[in-house]
């Protein structure tokens, strides 16, 4: 199982092959996050859950994104080891998520 969750918003199940996409464009309406935060591009991030694990594609061409405190700047694999206590932590500029993951992300 994979979930995700921003302050004050609430928490979205990831299903299988399913993809999600962040940003700040609050006139996108194909955007599965919009996230008011400046610090954001308009198309910031995908991120899409695969059978293994889930694969986070940074979109920004001048925004950050980061896993567990690292930057990122092409496409990283995540899985159930790369959580600790469960929890991913995922930064979009400065804006923080929780990507929760089990040891099957199968189903």
């Amino acid at each position: 199982m994979a979930s995700i969750t921003f302050k004050n918003r609430p928490t979205q199940v990831l299903h299988t092959y399913q993809v999600w996409r962040i940003g700040s464009n609050v006139d996108d309406k194909s955007l599965d996050y919009c996230l008011a935060d400046k610090s954001l591009d308009k198309f910031h991030a995908s991120l899409t859950r695969g059978e293994k694990g889930l694969f986070l594609v940074n979109e920004s061409r001048h925004g950050s994104v980061a896993v567990n405190g690292e930057r990122v700047g092409g496409p990283v694999f995540i899985t159930y080891r790369d959580a600790i206590n469960g929890i991913v932590k995922l930064r979009f500029g400065r804006v923080e998520g929780y990507l929760r993951v089990s040891g099957s992300l199968t189903g």
